[in-house]
């Protein structure tokens, strides 16, 4: 039976831009398709544009639906509100967590925003 090739939403902080190519390649090496937000909401068009950071994020949720896996790349405010919107949708998207991989700062972003969103990683079922 053939491997079911999914369509993976790549939840990356801003700050891992430069790395965009790395987890695509990491997706796709995988046998999977990449759905990398960065690429699909052009930052200058969206959140610094006339759209703006909370309906950018909207539209990243949103993506999410359409999506058959949600993995995790690094945490920054908005991997943890599409994590969040993820774990609270009726039927999840299942996760897969990368973060020592490509984000060597998770751990203190983390602890950092544990005040504001709690601790959902500890939600994910692996």
């Amino acid at each position: 039976m053939e491997d079911k090739i999914l369509l993976v939403y790549c939840a990356t902080p801003a700050r891992l831009t430069n790395k965009m190519k790395k987890i695509m390649d990491f997706v796709t090496e995988r046998g999977h398709g990449p759905f990398h937000p960065f690429q699909a909401f052009e930052r200058e068009r969206f959140e610094d544009g006339v759209v703006g950071r909370d309906k950018t994020m909207e539209f990243c949720c949103r993506a999410i639906d359409i999506c058959d896996e949600c993995w995790l790349f690094g945490i920054s405010e908005g991997t943890l509100i599409e994590l969040c919107y993820n774990l609270d949708l009726p039927k999840p998207k299942p996760v897969k967590v990368f973060l020592d991989k490509f984000d060597k700062e998770w751990q203190v972003e983390y602890k950092r925003l544990k005040g504001k969103f709690g601790d959902p990683l500890s939600k994910i079922k692996n």
